[in-house]
């Protein structure tokens, strides 16, 4: 009996390795082989991804004079799974490496404490589309905001939120409450922490040849402890996009008493089907952002606690290597709009390339 015993328990035992091995050797495929992957069904399921590898290396001159220099190697893996088992519901459910809210991305190491990989809840959250027109939403999920950069919200947070979407030709209008906890550079107390939003977008597109998009929205903050100078935000965006070329401009515009404004001016385009050119030009003034800089994008960061109150540019190059495979080249380069500010940098500069592997 105890032979028996033992030779289920090793048949078991080279089943689940033989399973791990299965499992690992999907997993380190390519993703660039994947167009699409259904595991259900009708194709009612597929699971969705990417991975990134990113080098960077920055350079900060803080306002005392003193220099700090950084290169580090980081990385990204996310991996999906989206379902719809009708024609009136469906589903999307992600889970992501993750070193904050505000970033997925984790440092190369082997030990120490950067080397305890996190990974979270990315996304998931339910659709109903069972109404003309109409989609409602309720989840962690992308903010249903109309935006061609992360001046409004980092892409990297998702929030809880309820949201609803309406569309009648070439009108769509967005609403949302959100459940926003501020991010990585949070030095609040739970208590002060930015608790939900309500947001808020009418949406305009046309044109055939020349194609063009007018949005105006924004946001009302909930701030219960009164530690925010913003609370109530309005931006107005604009694009225009030919067959190889794109324009666009934001204007976000708070109720702070001073130092309110922000916006970001961009064009692209398209040398050839492989290559392509990219151009911003940014100027967020300190209480201009929701949250005071704590919700926004992070890739220009001017502050200890929050990416606010800075000038800068970002120059970019897209190669296409294949399908689903991208490489880019990424130049930031800010300073400091207002001086005095602790913990703020005078300059900043950062180089980044990005390689990027999805299905």
């Amino acid at each position: 009996m105890m032979t028996k015993n033992k030779t289920l328990m090793a048949t078991r035992s080279a089943r689940l390795r033989l399973s791990c091995v299965a499992v690992a050797a999907a997993i380190l495929v390519p993703a660039a082989s994947f167009a699409a992957v259904p595991v259900g069904a009708d194709d009612k399921v597929k699971l969705y991804g990417d991975m990134r590898i990113r080098a960077e290396t920055d350079k900060s001159e803080k306002q005392d004079g003193t220099d700090r220099d950084r290169t580090r190697l980081r990385y990204r893996a996310r991996l999906g799974v989206a379902f719809q088992p009708n024609d009136n519901w469906s589903a999307k459910l992600r889970l992501a490496t993750t070193s904050s809210q505000n970033s997925p991305y984790e440092s190369f190491a082997t030990v120490g404490g950067t080397a305890d990989l996190k990974i979270g809840v990315d996304t998931a959250f339910i659709a109903y589309t069972g109404v003309s027109n109409l989609t409602l939403v309720a989840g962690k999920t992308p903010l249903n905001f109309w935006k061609q950069n992360e001046l409004f919200l980092d892409d990297d947070i998702n929030p809880e939120a309820l949201a609803a979407v309406y569309k009648a030709g070439p009108f769509t209008l967005n609403a949302a409450y959100a459940y926003l906890t501020a991010g990585n550079w949070d030095n609040k107390p739970d208590a002060d922490k930015t608790k939900t939003a309500i947001t808020y977008q009418g949406v305009f597109q046309g044109g055939r040849d020349l194609k063009y998009t007018v949005a105006l929205g924004g946001a009302s903050v909930d701030d219960p402890a009164d530690v925010f100078n913003a609370t109530q935000h309005t931006m107005l965006s604009g694009q225009l996009k030919g067959d190889a070329w794109l324009a666009g401009a934001d204007y976000l515009k708070s109720d702070a008493d001073a130092e309110d404004t922000a916006y970001v001016v961009q064009a692209r385009y398209k040398v050839t089907k492989t290559i392509g050119l990219r151009a911003y030009y940014y100027h967020v003034e300190g209480n201009a952002t929701l949250a005071d800089g704590l919700l926004t994008q992070d890739n220009f960061p001017s502050a200890e606690t929050a990416a606010d109150n800075f000038k800068g540019v970002r120059l970019q190059m897209d190669y296409k290597v294949d399908k689903g495979t991208s490489v880019d080249l990424r130049l930031y380069d800010t300073e400091i709009i207002t001086r005095g500010m602790d913990g703020q940098d005078a300059k900043n500069t950062r180089l980044q390339l990005n390689v990027t592997l999805k299905f």
